[in-house]
């Protein structure tokens, strides 16, 4: 037997049996390999679309959890304000009748005190205030007399409420009356006579129509800083200085302006003032510096800053300081320096020379 055949025949079995296994190993591990790289490995999209379906599920939980606390803190507060709400009606409700027992109370004694003193007689004559009251009572017993309509009414035009909360009929009454007091004083109704009078002041007015000749004042006043205002405003080479002037002008004369509305400008000062725009009036400015000087300066013999003569008390001090025994302005012809008076008094006798100094410009005499 050939030794070299058997061998060679031997191998090639075996070569026949490794290939086969071999074979067979291969498709296990690439089987496996399929297997183990489809578990393995996820897609960059699929890994993005998971993270954001978790973080839309996360946020709409915690937008609901805010949500629901909203709603509840909501009504929480409302519960709360609708408490208080109560609590203030409660105590407004209160305090409005025990107001309303304290009036009740109170016209009781007064009725229980007329009718105790109804029988006596008063010697003595009625006081202002008794005088005042007893006009009220009058007004508010004519005011009774009309309707509901009639009194809404007359508090609409007024610019007042038709009825306060609590407020009995008694009080509203009272408080229409006051506001029809304030209309006859108000800013409008002057504005009203302003525009209605003529500022032309006769020499005889200033001391029997007063009244009038305080709104002569002041619309002629007026009419100067207008007329002032407007020449300024026509001319074309006005310097800035002028404007000011004026402007500070205006400014100086808001105290008079107040003094006129309340008609109490000092008692030396009011027929002197008069005096003065009445000779401007008339183009008489030598006559309106005169009467100028004689307000602001004074004709006393020492007019500034003179208060004591000597130790004694003399007859004649009220010729030389303007002043009485006491100490308080005289009644006589002598007046003192008003120009030394106060700040504002100063101020807006500045402004009236202002004032002579222009009409004098503009309208020369004849």
């Amino acid at each position: 037997m050939d030794f070299s055949a058997l061998l060679a025949n031997e191998i090639a079995k075996k070569k026949q049996a490794a290939t086969v296994v071999a074979g067979k190993n291969d498709d296990d591990a690439s089987g496996k390999q399929v297997q183990s790289d489809t578990h393995r490995f996820i897609r960059r999209a699929d890994m993005e679309h998971a993270r954001e379906q978790a973080y839309l599920a996360e946020k709409a939980q915690r937008e609901e959890a805010k949500r629901l606390e909203l709603a509840t803190r909501r009504q929480q507060q409302q519960e709360e304000e609708e408490q208080r709400e109560r609590k203030r009606r409660d105590a407004e409700q209160k305090y409005y009748e025990r107001k309303r027992a304290r009036e009740e109370q109170e016209e009781l004694e007064k009725q229980q005190k007329k009718s105790k003193y109804k029988g006596r007689g008063n010697a003595k004559s009625p006081t202002p205030d008794a005088r005042e009251g007893t006009a009220e009572a009058e007004e508010l017993a004519k005011m009774s007399e009309l309707t509901e309509k009639d009194i809404v009414d007359r508090l609409r035009k007024l610019r007042e409420p038709a009825r306060y909360f609590g407020e009995s009929d008694k009080a509203r009454l009272r408080r229409m009356r006051k506001a029809e007091k304030r209309a006859e004083n108000s800013d409008e109704r002057i504005e009203e006579l302003l525009a209605t009078i003529d500022h032309n002041i006769v020499g005889q007015d200033i001391k029997s129509e007063q009244a009038k000749v305080y709104l002569q004042l002041e619309k002629y006043v007026r009419y100067l800083l207008k007329e002032w205002e407007w020449v300024l405003v026509t001319r074309d080479d006005t310097p800035d200085q002028a404007y000011a002037t004026l402007t500070q002008t205006k400014g100086y004369l808001l105290p008079l302006f107040e003094q006129l509305r309340k008609k109490n400008l000092h008692e030396q000062i009011y027929p002197s003032l008069a005096t003065l725009m009445m000779y401007l009036q008339q183009r008489k400015y030598r006559d309106a510096n005169d009467a100028y000087l004689k307000l602001s300066i004074g004709n006393a013999a020492w007019p500034i800053g003179v208060t004591a003569v000597g130790i004694h008390e003399r007859s004649a001090r009220e010729r030389i300081t303007g002043q009485d025994v006491d100490g308080k302005l005289g009644k006589t012809s002598v007046q003192i320096a008003h120009v030394m008076s106060d700040e504002k008094t100063r101020k807006w006798l500045t402004a009236v020379k202002r004032l002579i100094t222009f009409a004098e410009g503009e309208w020369p005499e004849d």
